[in-house]
């Protein structure tokens, strides 16, 4: 129910809207997966790096018992960074 008043209104041509582009996310090669390590020994989460010079390889040394192990990174698709 319209009283008319509005239809006496100028047509003003205006430009379409243009819809929105949605920004594509960042590719997945950017992510990372980080899957903190546990010592092998006594399962502590304690296990600080001593050594990554040689990187994907890391060297740990667990803080609760002492054991030391290496891990190795690898990409999200589960393949070896070497």
């Amino acid at each position: 129910m319209t009283n008319g008043f509005l239809n006496d209104l100028p047509d003003l041509e205006l430009p379409a809207r243009r819809k929105k582009e949605k920004k594509s996310p960042e590719p997945r090669e950017q992510m990372v997966r980080y899957i903190k390590p546990r010592c092998p020994k006594c399962n502590s989460p304690n296990v600080p790096v001593y050594d990554s010079n040689h990187l994907p390889i890391r060297y740990h040394k667990c803080a609760d018992c002492g054991h030391t192990f290496k891990s190795i990174e690898e990409n999200y698709q589960g393949e070896k960074i070497i």
